[in-house]
């Protein structure tokens, strides 16, 4: 299982709440974006920095993921991709998408 983070519109207070996860349960989280973003030096964090353009960073996430993976995003269109190829998704809040609230 990996963490993938939708980061560009992700808040600071998720992403070092993430990076702690991380560290604590000791599972990869990519952060993906389309600008450079400062992370904690870590084997389990990651950051794929994408080009700039509608739905880069998203169409990066659902390329890499796997089954079971989970992604933090407050994107209900990437949610529902995520969810239509075996992953889980949540937004920033905790809350977790399913094919009844997408």
């Amino acid at each position: 299982m990996r963490i993938w983070v939708d980061a560009d519109a992700c808040s600071i207070v998720i992403k070092e709440i993430l990076f702690r996860a991380a560290e604590r349960t000791k599972i990869t989280t990519t952060l993906v974006a389309n600008q450079f973003l400062r992370t904690p030096v870590s084997p389990y964090i990651k950051i794929i920095t994408v080009l700039g353009g509608f739905d880069v960073a998203d169409a990066s996430i659902v390329q890499e993921l796997e089954a079971d993976d989970l992604v933090i995003t407050a994107d209900i269109p990437l949610a529902a991709l995520v969810v239509e190829k075996g992953g889980h998704a949540l937004n920033p809040r905790g809350e977790l998408y399913t094919t009844a609230n997408i």
